[in-house]
């Protein structure tokens, strides 16, 4: 009778295991199929992340240029770098603090996207008309009137290369 108790153990054990191991071996099968599932989107999530890194750092360049009046190598961030329109009566750009507000969208195709970023442009307007004293006081830099003006920069980008450039850029 020991050794009928011993079997029936052993198959109680092993029809159990098999019962307790098929609903496993389906969920660790759809687990498989969802894991991969994740792994896509969390990959496509990390790209578009990426890319709209690369857009915030392209427009801090482009400010850092303006600010230090290089237009020339603010032109050469444009996608057609001889058909960048640079306004020259814009002294300084700098982003406001409203981050949040800022808009950036990446195309499905990952090779255009545009943003609107809000930022606080200094203008400067030469005095006119001319006379003598214009004339001295712009000889030392100055002879401008400097106003500062919250806008919207709304931008178009485009991928060159696999490195982001600005196709388009209009202050509003």
């Amino acid at each position: 009778m020991k050794t009928k108790t011993v079997s029936t153990r052993r198959r109680f054990f092993l029809h159990a295991g098999a019962a307790l191991s098929a609903p496993l071996a389906v969920s660790s099968a759809h687990a498989l199929k969802t894991d991969d599932e994740d792994h896509e989107a969390l990959k496509a999530r990390l790209a578009e992340l990426e890319d709209v890194n690369a857009i915030r750092e392209l427009h801090r360049s482009y400010a850092r240029l303006i600010n230090a009046g290089a237009r020339e190598q603010a032109a050469a961030l444009f996608a057609n770098p001889r058909e960048a329109q640079l306004d020259e009566s814009i002294r300084r750009l700098s982003a406001d603090r409203f981050v949040e507000q800022d808009i950036i969208e990446i195309a499905a195709d990952r090779e255009t996207a545009t943003a609107r970023i809000h930022c606080t442009v200094e203008i400067a307007t030469a005095i006119g008309p001319s006379c003598t004293l214009v004339e001295m006081a712009r000889e030392q830099g100055e002879g401008f009137l400097k106003r500062s003006e919250r806008h919207v920069l709304e931008n178009s980008y485009v991928k060159q290369g696999g490195v982001w450039k600005i196709a388009r850029s209009v202050y509003r």
